[in-house]
């Protein structure tokens, strides 16, 4: 087996890559839900989860949903008393016996089906409406600024979107649309002596003035960036577009590097770029940030969303934003796949991440610092979406450039560095709920 080496993903290149394989997974969650998503499973199949595992002490359950469009129903993963009613638009389901974890619907759209979500009008569950018409038209990017009269700071509700579209989310996919992901930003190196910039780095925003990366993603060829050098752009998909009405473009004003930053360990790899200031819009949203309490064994097996610019499979420029679900796994199973390599990086404040050498769905060099999302459901039934870590290492092999895709790649938690993140990016912490 050839020698293992350690590689900071930035490397010194200028072409970034995220490897993408697989088909398209198509997500819909009515009014961003977090009890309810469809899964598209086939061109024409849609199969539905409900995760009544949410709900504690429930003795029944009466799931009603009201489609735009009529739909087949070809079954249920529970026994179940069903009503269908206006011409297969109007949906009831009561499982029978014991209430289940998770309950599937099984449906399609009779009409036009390889290119409609199954768009859902109403979503009740036990006759508490949780999703409708009003619900949807009023989450806005209005709704999500929580600033009072008399607030001395600005209070904003992380972690959610406010695009009609945003109820889908499209992962392994070749693009993502504007708004599907607006906490996560493009930071980009000024060419001495030019007006040319290139693509370094994804980064997080966490507030109006601050964006989360990896520390490395500040350093090239050993040595610290000048900060005038330092460019973000947010609220963009393609690295190509120009002026583009919802991107914005900031200059950093000063560089928090983590004060144990080790180039070595993936351990206190971050780093927090100070901007002045972006504007929260439908495309320009934050995320987020997991803590102070932290347990990563609670990850293990959990899914969770990466996303970031970069090359197609065949290392070719493509510039675009692309998303992929991915998988956080034990310690124990990175540690046996390379037992030269992530026991040197795997502790309490890292986490190893990827489907395995088989998948071959994991970032490469460029996708550094940007995040590991994990959608949680909030107490008003909608899910906020939480950075729980940042990428900081991946694996190559001797003679290799690119880091390979075969092996796992290994995380920052922040939770553990929750304290340092809000103290150096402003933040106060609050409910994270829309009243």
């Amino acid at each position: 087996m050839a020698m293992l080496y350690l590689v900071l993903s930035l490397c010194v290149l200028q072409v970034h890559s995220m490897a993408l394989k697989g088909p398209v997974l198509t997500r819909y969650q009515p009014c961003g839900l977090g009890v309810i998503y469809f899964d598209k499973i086939t061109d024409m199949l849609w199969r539905a989860e409900v995760n009544l595992q949410l709900y504690e002490n429930i003795n029944e359950v009466v799931i009603e949903i009201i489609f735009e469009n009529q739909m087949t129903l070809y079954g249920v993963s529970h026994n179940s008393t069903i009503f269908i009613n206006n011409q297969s638009h109007n949906f009831t389901f009561i499982p029978k016996g014991n209430i289940p974890d998770q309950y599937h619907i099984y449906t399609s759209i009779k009409e036009n089906t390889t290119t409609s979500v199954p768009t859902v009008e109403r979503f009740s569950l036990n006759r508490i409406v949780l999703c409708n018409a009003f619900l949807k038209a009023a989450d806005t990017v209005k709704s999500l600024d929580a600033t009072q009269p008399g607030d001395r700071e600005y209070q904003h509700v992380c972690g959610r979107r406010s695009l009609d579209h945003t109820e889908v989310n499209y992962v392994r996919t070749e693009y993502a649309q504007a708004g599907d992901w607006p906490w996560h930003v493009a930071i980009l190196i000024k060419k001495p002596f030019t007006n040319l910039a290139y693509y370094q780095c994804g980064g997080n925003v966490i507030s109006t003035t601050a964006i989360l990366t990896a520390g490395h993603c500040m350093f090239l060829s050993g040595s610290l960036i000048d900060t005038s050098r330092i460019i973000i752009k947010a609220g963009l998909t393609d690295l190509r577009a120009v002026d583009k009405a919802d991107q914005q473009t900031l200059t950093a004003e000063r560089v928090i590097l983590h004060p144990d930053y080790n180039a070595d360990q993936a351990t206190s790899d971050l780093a927090i770029v100070i901007v002045n200031k972006l504007l929260y819009t439908e495309y320009v949203q934050p995320i987020c940030v997991w803590g102070p309490v932290y347990d990563k064994t609670a990850l293990f097996g959990n899914q969770a969303v990466i996303t970031g610019f970069g090359t197609t499979e065949q290392n070719m420029p493509s510039h675009t934003l692309r998303a992929t679900n991915t998988i956080v796994q034990n310690d124990t199973t990175c540690n046996n796949y390379a037992p030269e390599l992530y026991p040197k990086l795997l502790n309490e404040f890292t986490f190893c991440v990827g489907f395995g050498p088989n998948a071959g769905i994991n970032p490469r060099n460029g996708d550094s610092g940007g995040g590991l999302f994990i959608p949680t459901k909030q107490p008003d039934h909608k899910v906020s979406w939480f950075l729980r870590g940042i990428l900081s290492k991946c694996g190559l092999l001797a003679g290799q450039i690119f880091c390979d895709p075969e092996y796992y790649v290994v995380y920052t938690d922040v939770g553990p560095h929750y304290g340092w993140i809000y103290h150096n990016a402003g933040l106060i912490f609050s409910s994270n709920v829309v009243s």
